[in-house]
């Protein structure tokens, strides 16, 4: 067929194609022109409820009359084999039935041409916004399967490489010779039904959307739209049963267990509740059973491919990330991942969003955005991890992937429910995890979707618990509290569903459990403030003799890189810095905040007349101005207080 042809397949009015299963013939048209009205649709599931097996088979179907000239060029579908008055077969799938170009002398011909397998276009698809359109298609594919796909019209840009290596990846025919054909068959029209189409995995308005399948009262008209074919994280096996006695009734009496479980339910619980994301990081020795606990938590919503390794780079997590929002992120061995990486990658991981990127004019492209709960595991904390990459944790790392020690009476478990060692209970969880997995979560957001309590408001109550809620917490304390509210929401909710076999307030208890577990680790008070008077007592220890020396010592110094002197008084000694030794001990840090933290815990004094906590001072016959550290309070208390 030549261009002048094919430019007549657009301008011509074609016959189009219509929605919905044909009849015994196998073929489908009408004449197309400009629809009167749109028809917004009221069920997906009724809309490609024939998706699974329409009844046609390969076998010969009735005969047809051959499309007549004047309706030619159009598209036809054809579900089975198809034999025309003519004696002419034609094989299942999209046939384009147009005219030959006249030639000179000679009179057009009908020219019928073989597209692809059985293909129709449903529905038109686009988001909220009114952006990302796309097609909702149905196909067979070459295994004689019927399936369907959101396809977004951004696939069709160029030559449509792309789409037909996404179509032909599900398993659908298409001939290879006639690549412009396909693109012009969906673009032949806009379908009168639409669909709203949901970009990412998680919430949707009212419902929850997973790429197979959307839950909620008001789930007629949305479905998940992708360009890309895999997402086989979701997946569903064993039963709801098997999951609740044989991995989530073993958590029972084991805290670690009960946390990981409900940190697998409190992804969906962020929205919710108007809370931040961010996550735990279960810390241990090898073969404790931290991986376990990823894995039973992992298995909430999926199979062996539902994990995910920490072998990644910043911008590689970003895209693992949104592939999870607003479900959990289960992030095994930190060991794997580049220790330069770790610090942005823990920063981006609970702040939600992706780098701002510039797209190919310069202009600035979407974020990434997600949110979800992080459960992580390693032989190192955070801050040991990132310490090893030449960096240093801040504050706001730290709190954001909680550091728990993952050391109990028997590796992670308490309770051995009747097994005779914590790794024969881990290997029965390992082989529960992997025959039932994917369905309870489900059942919880059917639950959930259904469930009209104030979400937030439950969880300021848990806040308000004794174990969460103390005079003396600070601002971090405050922020890991709530994150263990959550959990302990999220396991008491899917508790009272009847999802997890526990018995009531077991998810608070092993929240409350947690929390005091990473306090131990951590320490109380500000983890900024601790990390500072951590500095400078480190400094003073490292180089105390070799780059202080006595501020009453008359005779000539030779101290290289000074960074101060010393003196004796009544109470021990106090150090002098210099302000280059003071601004050298407290690299990494705001110096001016560190000043203050260091007055606030009575290791510097407080500032003079003139609001500078440095004072004047003779040394050797010489007045400067010097910072006297007392060290004693560097080091007294838990919180250097």
């Amino acid at each position: 067929m030549n261009d002048e042809l094919l430019d007549a397949c657009i301008i011509s009015e074609v016959t189009e194609v219509t929605g919905g299963t044909p009849s015994n013939g196998g073929a489908s048209g009408v004449t197309p022109g400009v629809t009167d009205g749109v028809t917004e649709v009221t069920n997906v599931a009724d809309l490609i409820a024939s998706a699974a097996e329409p009844g046609a088979s390969e076998a010969q179907q009735d005969r047809v009359s051959p499309v007549p000239e004047k309706d030619r060029p159009c598209f036809r579908v054809y579900d089975g084999w198809t034999e025309t008055d003519t004696g002419r077969k034609l094989r299942p799938g999209v046939w384009l039935h147009a005219m030959s170009a006249p030639k000179k002398n000679e009179l057009s011909v009908p020219v019928d041409t073989w597209v692809c397998g059985p293909l129709y276009v449903e529905a038109q698809t686009f988001d909220g916004t009114g952006n990302n359109f796309g097609r909702l298609l149905r196909f067979k594919n070459t295994a004689g399967r019927w399936r369907e796909w959101a396809m977004p019209m951004e696939l069709l840009r160029g030559d449509g490489t792309d789409l037909r290596g996404e179509l032909l990846a599900m398993g659908l025919a298409i001939d290879p010779n006639g690549r412009f054909h396909l693109a012009r068959y969906l673009q032949d029209r806009e379908p009168k039904k639409r669909v709203r189409c949901a970009l990412q995995v998680g919430w949707c308005g009212a419902v929850f959307v997973l790429p197979d399948d959307v839950i909620g009262p008001d789930k007629a008209g949305v479905i998940f739209q992708s360009g890309e074919r895999g997402h086989e994280e979701h997946g569903q096996g064993g039963t709801l049963d098997g999951w609740r006695a044989e991995v989530g009734a073993r958590a029972v009496g084991n805290p670690l267990m009960v946390l990981g479980l409900s940190a697998a339910f409190a992804g969906p619980m962020l929205a919710r509740c108007n809370a931040e994301g961010g996550g735990l990081h279960l810390v241990g020795d090898s073969s404790t059973g931290k991986t376990t606990v990823l894995e039973a938590a992992a298995s909430v919503w999926g199979g062996a491919n539902y994990r995910r390794s920490w072998r990644a780079t910043a911008n590689g997590m970003e895209g693992a990330a949104a592939l999870f929002n607003d479900c959990l992120l289960a992030l095994d061995e930190i060991s794997e991942c580049d220790p330069r990486e770790v610090g942005n990658i823990v920063y981006s991981l609970g702040n939600g969003r992706g780098k701002q990127r510039a797209g190919r004019t310069g202009a600035a492209r979407a974020v990434t955005r997600w949110q979800a709960f992080i459960i992580s595991t390693g032989e190192r904390t955070i801050a040991t991890t990132m310490a090893e990459g030449g960096h240093r944790s801040k504050a706001g790392q730290s709190v954001r992937l909680l550091d728990i020690p993952a050391a109990r009476r028997h590796g992670c478990f308490d309770v051995l429910h009747g097994h005779a060692s914590g790794a024969a209970l881990s290997d029965a969880i390992k082989r529960a995890a992997v025959t039932h997995y994917g369905r309870v979560s489900r059942a919880f957001l059917e639950r959930l979707t259904h469930d009209p309590r104030d979400f937030a408001e439950l969880l300021e109550r848990l806040k308000g618990l004794p174990d969460f809620n103390r005079q003396d917490f600070e601002g971090q304390d405050k922020r890991a509290a709530g994150r263990f509210a959550l959990l302990a929401l999220a396991g008491e909710v899917a508790t009272e569903y009847g999802l997890t076999g526990w018995p009531e307030g077991e998810a608070i208890k092993a929240a409350a459990s947690g929390f005091n577990a990473w306090r131990s680790l951590r320490g109380r008070g500000n983890d900024e403030r601790r990390q500072i008077l951590e500095r400078i007592s480190d400094f003073i220890e490292r180089h105390g003799d070799g780059r202080f020396s006595d501020a009453d010592d008359t005779r000539e110094s030779q101290t290289r890189e000074r960074a101060g002197w010393w003196r004796n008084g009544q109470d021990g000694r106090l150090y002098f810095f210099t302000s280059e030794g003071m601004r050298e001990a407290l690299k990494g840090f705001d110096f001016k905040r560190a000043l203050d933290e260091l007055e606030s815990c009575g290791a510097l004094p407080k500032p003079g007349g003139e609001g500078k906590h440095a004072k004047s001072m003779r040394i050797g016959g010489r007045v400067m101005k010097l910072y006297p550290i007392d060290p004693d309070k560097l080091t007294g208390g838990e919180n250097g207080a």
